[in-house]
């Protein structure tokens, strides 16, 4: 099991404080590097956040029912 704690992040680049970076890269002045961090930062927590979802939601039984066969939950391969 992976247990991942809520993590509150708040940052802004001093230089351009409007800065969002939902905007994209395109929305970056000058190349500035703190709002390309800015940016790194938001895209790979939006990957994670995406991970995260596939892999809950691909439970066994989730994918047995999606394949539309019955699941038996006992282990017969044992006896």
């Amino acid at each position: 099991m992976l247990k991942i704690g809520s993590i509150r992040f708040q940052a802004k680049c001093n230089r351009h404080p409007m800065y969002n970076p939902e905007d994209g890269r395109g929305a970056i002045r000058g190349g500035c590097p703190k709002c390309e961090l800015l940016h790194e930062i938001h895209t790979a927590h939006a990957k994670l956040v995406e991970l995260m979802r596939k892999t809950k939601n691909d439970t066994p039984k989730a994918a047995a029912a999606k394949a539309g066969a019955s699941v038996d939950p006992r282990q017969t391969a044992l006896f």
